[in-house]
């Protein structure tokens, strides 16, 4: 399997789109409820609501011989806003290259301080890659309570 990181094109929007809502509906089974992950994806998203959502961020894809594989995006502020990979990918490092990837395009940016918002299941990613606990917070989407965890991560010079 051939992987590739690269900036997202137009034409990506769609997949994105599809690809959170498997990422969400497979891949955080167990952490959150039913009801939670419903409400946190209740549909896969169009190419129009993708381009909308992510306007004037990074957006970084990770792709395999399948197609899309991931993708982690950046504001200009500073936030890793989404970070997906397709569930068949969970685990298999390209969720560290995307990872990688991104932060250097923080530091070309001259960004030095990173923040997310991380599901419970992405929270031991983050960890793991040397972002330290804020705070766990309550979040509502679509009126619906649940928790994620507010990191950050700061840049070393170099």
């Amino acid at each position: 399997m051939t992987d590739r990181i690269r900036l997202a094109h137009c034409g990506d929007m769609a997949g994105l789109g599809r690809l959170w809502h498997d990422a969400v509906h497979t891949g955080a089974v167990g952490a959150y409820d039913a009801s939670q992950l419903q409400a946190w994806s209740p549909s896969p998203k169009s190419a129009a609501f993708m381009t909308e959502r992510l306007s004037g961020q990074i957006i970084l894809v990770g792709e395999d011989d399948e197609g899309l594989a991931g993708f982690f995006t950046l504001t200009p502020e500073g936030e890793l806003d989404m970070a997906y990979v397709r569930p068949d990918r969970k685990g298999d490092g390209m969720a560290a290259r995307l990872h990688a990837a991104i932060l250097a395009e923080a530091r070309q940016r001259d960004l030095s301080t990173l923040t997310v918002q991380a599901s419970h299941i992405a929270r031991k990613f983050f960890e793991k890659h040397g972002w330290t606990l804020v705070q766990t917070q309550t979040v509502r989407p679509n009126g619906v309570e649940m928790q994620n965890h507010l990191m950050v991560l700061h840049l070393s010079e170099g």
